[in-house]
């Protein structure tokens, strides 16, 4: 084996391990707040996690563009053009943000009320996870830009470990909910964004130069435009749900305990396997700034594909036994077990259509996005076409009808994605 496959299957074995770690703590959060807040409260925490990711899409873009536009800088003129572009935007950021909360206010009673939230102040709560979340993708992307994948994994650790402890406190001693929880996720993000900051010091102590806005914003837009299509199809679901199910039938759909279980495995097996495309890009990236090659993705193809694919089989066999290992203390969840290898064959999909837009993205290759865009309006459209006939099937059957449509889109996305990275440039 080359030194460089070696490399890259030993930074891959330690961003997996980081991040399987992180993404336990943090699903481990989910049986907390099933158990200890209650059914309502855990779909109630699901909708607003789902919300998050949608609005906060943006920061898979800051994300991706950083780690690519880090890689590249082979100069020191590159590397103080994207050390000034992290500072101006962390401002911008924080500018930006106090602005969505004006907008907040004044809708947070049509929002609390048709997400039949408990407590408007989970709104606020997840507001403040979204501004934490969009500066540690940023500091993120200056970390797997560097290639320092320690540094990147632990980040990981101490985000989902963060997350664990601040929400088991609030949700233990202050008998929180919903708001209770996603307090607790924005102090474990806090925790990530130290980290962050003390590994990217040397980086953003650089002396600023000018910065080519016009060409950032050029790789800015279509990756943010991608991050949000993408977290529709991860997320979209569960808000779609919470606000369908009428709230006088809410007992007998049971989101919380029926759906949202299964659909938190669905999340992890993509925790499980992307940590992969985390090695690829950066070195993609550098590999089109020196002008060598590069066999990352189909090693990461391979990988992702194995992965996954042992992981579903595992899920198809075995469908209660994740739902038994994260929510051991809460039998009820494992209802869910049905939707279970639905979900991990259809997250898995999804994941192997990542590594190809990762591709895609680390050569500045944007073609793909409106396609993406398209199909991730379609998936939307066709939900919300089968509302009448999803209300008029039993609850489980409605859940697998829904399910099913989000894997054949998946589907459609890995046809596209590879289709477009197979293309000469």
């Amino acid at each position: 084996m080359s030194e460089s496959k070696g490399s890259f299957f030993r930074q891959s074995a330690w961003m997996v391990m980081a991040t399987v770690a992180g993404g336990a703590a943090m699903m481990f959060v989910h049986n907390l707040v099933s158990k200890r807040a209650g059914d309502a409260a855990y779909a109630e925490f699901k909708t607003l996690l789902s919300a998050f990711y949608v609005i906060a899409a943006v920061g898979g873009g800051f994300w991706t563009l950083f780690a690519q536009q880090t890689a590249a800088a082979v100069t020191e003129q590159d590397r103080r053009r994207v050390a000034a572009a992290a500072r101006r935007l962390g401002l911008a950021i924080l500018v930006i943000w106090i602005g969505i909360a004006g907008i907040l206010a004044l809708a947070q009673s049509s929002l609390a009320a048709h997400w039949k939230l408990s407590n408007p102040a989970s709104l606020w709560a997840t507001w403040l996870v979204g501004l934490f979340t969009l500066w540690v993708s940023v500091l993120r992307g200056l970390v797997q830009g560097r290639q320092d994948f320690l540094a990147l994994g632990w980040i990981a650790i101490l985000d989902g470990f963060g997350r664990f402890a601040a929400v088991f406190v609030i949700l233990s001693f202050f008998a929180g909910r919903a708001a209770g929880a996603m307090t607790g996720a924005a102090v474990g993000c806090a925790g990530a964004i130290l980290v962050g900051l003390w590994s990217t010091r040397d980086t953003l102590a650089l002396e600023p130069v000018p910065v080519p806005w016009r060409s950032w914003l050029g790789g800015f837009v279509p990756l943010a435009l991608n991050a949000a299509a993408l977290q529709l199809f991860q997320q979209y679901d569960n808000i779609f749900w919470q606000g369908l199910v009428p709230k006088e039938a809410a007992p007998e759909w049971n989101l919380g305990g029926r759906y949202s279980p299964a659909a938190t495995i669905g999340f992890g097996i993509t925790q499980f396997t992307v940590p992969l495309a985390l090695v690829m890009l950066p070195r993609i990236a550098r590999s089109v700034a020196t002008g060598e090659r590069s066999d990352s993705l189909r090693l990461t193809v391979i990988a992702t594909a194995i992965m996954g694919g042992v992981a579903s089989l595992a899920c198809t066999l075995f469908p209660k036994l994740p739902l038994q290992v994260m929510f051991f203390n809460k039998p009820s969840n494992w209802a869910a077990s049905p939707l279970v290898p639905w979900f991990a064959w259809g997250m898995t999909v999804f994941t192997l259509a990542n590594v190809y837009l990762n591709d895609l993205f680390a050569r500045r290759r944007f073609a793909v996005v409106p396609g993406i865009i398209a199909l991730a309006a379609a998936y939307v459209g066709t939900l919300h076409w089968l509302r009448p006939r999803l209300l008029a099937m039993p609850p489980d059957e409605a859940y697998r009808t829904g399910v099913m449509t989000l894997g054949m889109f998946n589907i459609a996305l890995l046809a596209l994605a590879a289709t477009f990275s197979r293309r000469k440039a």
